[in-house]
């Protein structure tokens, strides 16, 4: 199970990076400046999306296509972490550290739930090119989003190095 989350999750990083590189190539701002903006910043990231032309769709269209891959995404890194803390849990003999893995169940459903919020904002926002009043800011929530994130990988990276360094 774990070898094929981490082969789908690799392939799923390929095509949003991708297509993260497309945004970010012809309009100098990536998927994550908008995730990040503010509500001017970020309505103007949009109009500039949407007034970019890309082949036969816009920016716009790309950045669209990005967030509704990212829900699978969202799905896939959830039980990654899932999957792969409770497999170090099991290793894990340490009782606080066990206990900051087992942590980890929660904050990854947690980052998840975050990420599906600022998805359906986002989506909001890109049905609104135009319209300053109806877009939808996100930094509030893609903040904490990637502090989390960051932690639970932190915690899980220090148990596995500290397994490789510490024998019990």
């Amino acid at each position: 199970m774990k070898k094929i989350l981490v082969l789908v999750f690799i392939m799923i990083c390929a095509v949003m990076s991708y297509q993260g590189n497309i945004l970010q190539r012809f309009s100098g701002k990536g998927i994550i400046n908008l995730e990040l903006a503010d509500k001017s910043t970020g309505a103007e990231i949009i109009s500039l999306w949407n007034n970019t032309p890309y082949g036969d769709q816009t920016l716009l269209n790309v950045a669209e296509q990005n967030t509704h891959l990212d829900f699978l995404f969202i799905v896939v890194y959830v039980l990654l972490i899932m999957t792969l803390s409770n497999a170090q849990m099991q290793l894990e003999k340490t009782s606080w550290l066990n206990e900051l893995i087992r942590f980890n169940l929660f904050l990854a459903v947690l980052i998840g739930l975050l990420d599906v919020v600022e998805n359906i904002r986002l989506l909001h926002s890109f049905h609104h090119p135009r319209d300053l009043t109806e877009f939808w800011r996100t930094d509030f929530i893609a903040w904490p989003k990637f502090l989390i994130a960051g932690w639970a990988i932190l915690i899980y990276l220090f148990s596995v190095i500290k397994g490789f360094l510490v024998k019990d």
